[in-house]
């Protein structure tokens, strides 16, 4: 649970970095705001009591403690701050995030790694204006972001969430654009080691399950969301599985006994899981019995 009194004990940026990682996969937007705040405040102080030293011929300040360059803190707490601020609703904040980070070159100093973090936070804000851009109804957009996608691989989770986000919000076909992406959104398998990717895979076919039950293909929306509650349970994504479990449940009535079954089978199969370590206690797929 975020506690405001407590973050502003923190010192470590390091730690903030984890933090803002960690409310972004609970989806806590209000909580990542204030902790990109603090990040960007923290590294503020460190490059500036490090310029100062310099100017005054003192031992620069020891960055040794940092994983990353400068420049990644600088450019990941508006990054951050700002899609937590899209997800909110407020996109004029998010366009200022925006700026802060399309160029990171002003800071003095960098080394290579630093220059390449620059050039992927550039890149970062193109694709984030493209983001605003259509969440905001300008569709036409759309093409030219299909594009971007095609030329960066990074971008095709995070950009067909968008892209399904402004359809579902504006009520727009584009199922050609969705086709462009299929063989490889279809090749993805949920094998991936960072939080954020989950929660991008997971929140991808969530959007895509509500995207066809609003264009009214039942069966393939069920489908799909079958497909995301074995992903997010094999992921342990609680996050996911509980909003994705409540849009079957409320379409329930448009399921297949077939995928009711696998529906019910895969239910029982996660609660046989929880059950595993309870001492006296089994499930023997209708009631509970007692072990002995």
């Amino acid at each position: 649970m975020f506690n405001a009194s407590v973050l502003e004990s923190i010192t470590d940026i390091n730690l903030l970095t984890d933090m803002l990682r960690a409310e972004f996969s609970l989806e806590d937007w209000d909580a990542m705001v204030h902790i990109a705040d603090k990040l960007h405040h923290s590294i503020k102080e460190l490059y500036e009591e490090d310029q100062l030293r310099q100017a005054k011929g003192q031992p620069r300040v020891d960055t040794r403690r940092l994983k990353r360059s400068i420049a990644f803190y600088f450019g990941y707490a508006m990054v951050m701050k700002g899609i937590a601020l899209q997800k909110m609703g407020d996109y004029a904040a998010a366009r200022d995030c925006i700026e802060k980070y399309t160029e990171l070159g002003w800071i003095y100093g960098l080394d290579e790694e630093g220059q390449a973090d620059v050039a992927h936070f550039r890149m970062f804000a193109r694709a984030n204006t493209y983001v605003l851009d259509l969440l905001e109804g300008k569709m036409d957009t759309l093409p030219e972001y299909v594009q971007f996608i095609h030329q960066s691989e990074e971008e095709l989770l995070p950009g067909t969430i968008t892209i399904l986000e402004a359809a579902i919000k504006y009520d727009y076909n584009v199922d050609w654009a969705l086709k462009e992406f299929e063989p490889t959104l279809d090749s993805l398998d949920g094998e991936y080691e960072t939080e954020a990717n989950i929660r991008y895979y997971i929140d991808h076919l969530y959007l895509m399950a509500l995207y066809n039950l609003k264009n009214g293909k039942y069966s393939n929306a069920l489908n799909i969301v079958l497909k995301a509650l074995r992903m997010s349970d094999k992921l342990k994504d609680d996050t996911g599985f509980k909003k994705i479990n409540a849009l079957f449940i409320s379409f329930s009535e448009h399921a297949s006994k077939e995928q009711l079954n696998e529906y019910n089978v895969l239910n029982k199969t996660i609660l046989e899981r929880v059950l595993k370590d309870e001492k006296g206690i089994m499930y023997d797929g209708s009631s509970f019995v007692s072990a002995r």
